[in-house]
């Protein structure tokens, strides 16, 4: 999968990685068993990811473990990681009911949105992703 587009990682937890690679944005859903962490449940803009076995970036793949890099304070250089357990499952993402947006990304602050690309069992950001 490496479509621009709005995509589920999930993994061996219930805690789901919402992305959005139109807008370089990544939600941390909070499930039931995970500790909760700051930000959760509220798009943050993805810097960067990285398969921590393999040492890609740019790629999340199912049966890899992704190092998730955020800017939560939006372009203040005050980057997150998160390391989610194993990958089981990459879906698309049901359309939302309303845009996701983080204060100050794409309002002129950001980047542009990443441009779609072709699908083939990995999301591909167009711009370099890793830790969160």
């Amino acid at each position: 999968m490496t479509d621009g587009g709005m995509w589920l990682v999930r993994s061996t937890s219930q805690t789901v990685c919402h992305l959005d690679l139109d807008r370089m944005l990544l939600k941390r859903a909070l499930g039931a068993g995970s500790p909760p962490l700051p930000y959760d449940n509220e798009w943050v803009p993805l810097v960067q990811v990285t398969s921590i076995a393999r040492g890609d970036t740019g790629v999340v793949r199912v049966g890899d473990r992704h190092e998730y890099l955020t800017d939560p304070g939006a372009w203040f250089s005050d980057y997150r990681w998160w390391i989610p357990r194993v990958c089981t499952a990459i879906e698309r993402a049901p359309a939302p009911t309303a845009e996701p947006h983080h204060h100050g990304h794409l309002d002129g602050d950001g980047p542009a949105p990443a441009a779609p690309a072709a699908e083939t069992g990995t999301v591909t950001p167009s711009r370099p992703t890793s830790r969160d």
